[in-house]
């Protein structure tokens, strides 16, 4: 049924381009969902990437989405009297809070690394720098925390093998979203290749964004955020305080 879903899309996709608005080696691409509404039942989505190209035997397609950038935090935990506590963080700028590459076959075999590395193609060759004025003995050492730690959070991903090819003009993929994914704009990036040369390129968005009663959470928290504060401090003390209640009369 899958299957059938797709062609059916692809060939209505396909139809509703005009003729003359094609070019050669053009790529055009679309997305099952373009919008994502996170509310507190919220368990993740799965949104369908299609689209059609001007292929050959032995092109490859990578799709890139990334979601919106900002700072990240590293924390080192170390054993302390016999607790493990945090006892050094380093803050990392312009860090996607999301990214998921995909491709129809595994990366190094589609591009050099040199060229990976240049397009920012592969968790390790992103433009990720440390927030100025922090020093770090092991560059190398955290940065690849940072990797872990996103991958563990499912918010970085490598999903080789991932993106169907159907006679070298129709391509799908699905891009999984977690239910800790951030809000705000994703750039969807469909990449065309052949012989490791980039042919055409076709950019799309995705808007997620909060509803019903976290969306209400959301918006005080970014809007009044000392109000926030406090009321999460209070609601903490009335919890503490209502637990010892009720363990104090049994």
């Amino acid at each position: 049924m899958k299957n059938l879903k797709f062609y059916f899309l692809a060939i209505i996709f396909s139809i509703s381009i005009p003729f003359e608005g094609k070019t050669l080696n053009e790529i055009v691409a679309d997305l099952s969902q373009g919008n994502v509404k996170i509310s507190t039942n919220f368990l993740g989505a799965k949104i369908l990437l299609f689209g059609a190209y001007d292929g050959k035997q032995g092109d490859d397609i990578i799709i890139v989405v990334t979601g919106p950038k900002g700072l990240v935090t590293i924390q080192k935990k170390e054993k302390i009297f016999g607790m493990w506590v945090n006892t050094k963080k380093v803050n990392y700028i312009n860090t996607p809070k999301y990214l998921s590459i995909s491709s129809n076959r595994p990366i190094d075999e589609i591009l050099e690394k040199r060229t990976q590395k240049l397009s920012q193609i592969g968790l390790n060759n992103l433009n990720i720098r440390v927030q100025p004025g922090t020093k770090i003995d092991d560059n190398v050492g955290w940065r690849e925390a940072l990797t872990r730690n996103m991958i563990k959070s499912n918010l970085w991903s490598i999903n080789e093998n991932s993106v169907s090819l159907n006679k070298n003009a129709l391509f799908r993929s699905y891009l999984n979203l977690p239910s800790n994914v951030v809000v705000g704009e994703f750039e969807v990036k469909i990449l065309h290749y052949r012989n490791g040369s980039l042919l055409s390129k076709e950019k799309n968005t995705i808007n997620v964004s909060k509803s019903g009663f976290s969306a209400e959470i959301y918006n005080i928290a970014e809007n009044y955020s000392t109000l926030y504060g406090i009321f999460a401090v209070l609601l903490a003390v009335l919890i503490g305080w209502g637990t010892n209640l009720v363990f104090r009369k049994f």
